[in-house]
């Protein structure tokens, strides 16, 4: 593990200012991040602040087991893990040893925490009133053991991580909107697509929407030219796609 005394944060947060998208991001902490801070996945989250906490949007997965991803989100489609738990009231980076896990650690997540083979892992946070916007960090599968340094390089690199996500993803970003194939269509379209996807006809879709037929074609013809389909084959395809991504991810955003 590179000592404390040698993490270059300025070149660091020079390096990642010039980053332009979330793949660049993800190239970068692969090849410049982890020899500074070793690691083999690393999972970065991101949402909003409201009077509750923060309203997960979604993640970047860099290496990251999306069957991990899956078990950790709630029903409510947010990251549930004691490890973000005890950040929540500390407010301080956490260090987690599978092998030597704290008392309380829930025995299902700690199953499948070891059988993603996700280890060691480092995490922090940042809480940005100003920006209204909150970034969370995860490090996992760190060779070695976790120490005190681990925890001073992530408080210099969490603030840097949490500038470059608020840049491209943050709410002013547009990569912080819908990145599904759908984000052009509208909510009726979306339902009208939905009812496809489950083979219903024209008209039995116009019942079920209490519309008339000839405005399901209508709608239809926009889902076409938006999503530049010619047949309906195809949008059954496009809907299956939607409704897999978003079960898989429990509409989680993963980038």
């Amino acid at each position: 593990m590179t000592d404390q005394k040698f993490l270059d944060t300025e070149t660091l947060a020079s390096e990642a200012s010039s980053l332009r998208s979330v793949a660049q991001f993800k190239d970068w902490t692969r090849t410049r991040l982890r020899r500074v801070f070793p690691h083999g996945a690393l999972g970065c989250g991101y949402g909003r602040l409201h009077a509750g906490g923060v309203a997960i949007d979604g993640i970047i997965a860099v290496d990251y087991p999306l069957a991990h991803l899956r078990n950790i989100c709630n029903a409510a489609g947010g990251i549930d893990t004691p490890i973000l738990r005890r950040w929540l009231i500390t407010r301080e980076p956490q260090l987690f040893d599978a092998s030597a896990p704290e008392p309380d650690t829930p025995p299902d997540w700690l199953a499948n925490f070891r059988a993603a083979d996700m280890r060691n892992a480092a995490a922090h946070a940042v809480y940005d009133t100003q920006r209204c916007m909150g970034t969370y960090h995860s490090f996992h599968r760190i060779p070695g053991r976790l120490g005190a340094s681990h925890a001073l390089q992530l408080k210099e690199l969490a603030p840097i991580l949490h500038e470059t996500m608020c840049r491209l993803v943050g709410p002013l970003s547009p990569q912080l909107q819908d990145t599904s194939p759908l984000a052009g269509l509208s909510p009726r379209e979306r339902e009208v697509l939905a009812w496809v996807g489950q083979g219903k006809l024209n008209n039995e879709i116009a019942q079920l929407l209490f519309i008339s037929e000839i405005t399901v074609k209508h709608h239809l013809t926009n889902i076409f030219q938006k999503l530049g389909v010619s047949n309906r084959v195809q949008l059954v395809r496009i809907a299956l796609e939607e409704e897999a991504r978003m079960r898989d991810g429990y509409g989680l955003r993963v980038l």
